[in-house]
């Protein structure tokens, strides 16, 4: 099969409204990089394709989907952009659909029913095997079989996710699910400039050691471990704050901030809220001496590979996911997770070590360089859209 024969339609509504843009854009970039013929269809709130020259169309078929109008309308918006995306791809004579799947809800398999009915492989990049909005609860399996029957390849970006897949789609065969890593980030924004340039821009204290967690706030994600972590160090090292950038997801901020009151670490925390434009990402990064990951649970982290990217001082938790790519005292920290006491100790000790730090910061970025550089998994995506069409 040559390479013209590969068209893909590339749904993705989330786009730019909650920070998909890197992942998405970067994906696009690489498969058609690869050799892939390939639109994007994707909501109104993405604007990376007005700042940048890509060589994909971008359809923003998917038109105020978001925002506070009745929930009834937005959805009948999406329903007749899934319409519209398809006519589209239909009119281009695309052969493959290539969707992601965040929650299992009934409008993603609303996607791929269209689709496959009108004869479209059907690709699906599986982020989060359990949706963690519902972290903690009981899991319905049975939503699970109406995605197996649809799907003729899964992609996942680690061997736990894998693992995880394979309960739910107990009938899906095995080696029609590849691992593809989740690519890296600084291909369109770098901070390329001293720490004491990039926290006067962000307007961040100068002298303070800075511990930063950055992306969408979720119990999963471990906010309240690293508080307490932090309130542990606050007594042993007075020269730290804690910074937190991203927005609250299906949280309550008083459930942390009230960790924040109790130990009166109000001036120590500088909440960054909200929504981190992309061009501002970077800063973040090159600002601040440790980057936390205290997960809970996780089948992949784009947060993860931007530190890499970045070539931050990573500590992590423990967690599998974390372990196929941070090898310990290498290119990151490791804590045991769940364990603020751990987490404390780990942070105290790099906060004290410059050249250890260092260390960690060279190879992380060499390991982001290595294995999640966006032409290696543009090569890797392209194969499993032809495996899918030679079948």
């Amino acid at each position: 099969m040559n390479d013209l024969e590969i068209k893909v339609a590339f749904v993705e509504p989330i786009g730019g409204h909650r920070g998909n843009e890197f992942y998405d854009f970067g994906l696009c970039k690489a498969a058609t990089d690869a050799g892939v013929e390939l639109t994007f269809y994707t909501c109104d709130e993405t604007h990376m394709d007005e700042k940048f020259p890509f060589t994909f169309p971008t359809v923003k078929s998917f038109h105020r989907i978001y925002g506070n109008d009745f929930k009834l309308i937005r959805g009948i918006r999406f329903v007749k952009a899934i319409f519209n995306s398809l006519r589209d791809a239909k009119a281009k004579k695309y052969n493959v659909l290539h969707a992601n799947i965040y929650h299992f809800s009934r409008l993603e398999l609303l996607i791929l029913q269209l689709f496959k009915r009108n004869g479209f492989k059907i690709i699906t990049t599986i982020h989060d095997v359990e949706d963690f909005q519902k972290y903690g609860a009981t899991i319905n399996s049975t939503k699970y079989l109406k995605f197996e029957k649809l799907i003729d390849r899964i992609i996942v970006h680690s061997d736990f996710a894998k693992k995880s897949l394979e309960k739910y789609f107990k009938h899906f065969p095995p080696d029609h699910i590849h691992k593809v890593p989740h690519g890296d980030s600084d291909f369109l924004y770098s901070a390329k400039c001293s720490v004491s340039e990039a926290r006067k821009k962000l307007n961040l204290p100068a002298e303070k050691q800075l511990i930063l967690f950055f992306g969408q706030i979720k119990k999963v994600k471990g906010l309240d471990v690293l508080l307490k972590a932090f309130a542990l160090l606050r007594k042993k090292n007075a020269n730290v704050q804690l910074l937190i950038a991203g927005q609250t997801w299906k949280m309550e901020e008083e459930e942390f901030l009230a960790i924040i009151k109790e130990n009166k670490m109000e001036d120590d925390c500088i909440l960054r809220l909200e929504y981190i434009p992309n061009d501002s990402i970077p800063y973040y990064f090159k600002a601040t001496d440790v980057v936390v990951l205290p997960y809970r649970k996780i089948y992949s982290s784009g947060v993860l590979i931007r530190s890499l990217d970045y070539g931050a001082a990573i500590i992590a938790s423990d967690l599998a996911v974390f372990k196929d790519i941070i090898i310990d005292s290498e290119n990151g920290i490791l804590f045991q997770t769940e364990n603020h006491e751990d987490l404390c100790s780990k942070m105290l000790t790099l906060l004290s070590d410059n050249l250890g730090a260092e260390k960690l910061r060279l190879a992380a970025k060499k390991t982001a360089d290595e294995q999640f550089s966006w032409k290696l998994i543009g090569e890797k995506i392209k194969e499993v859209y032809t495996l899918s069409l030679n079948e």
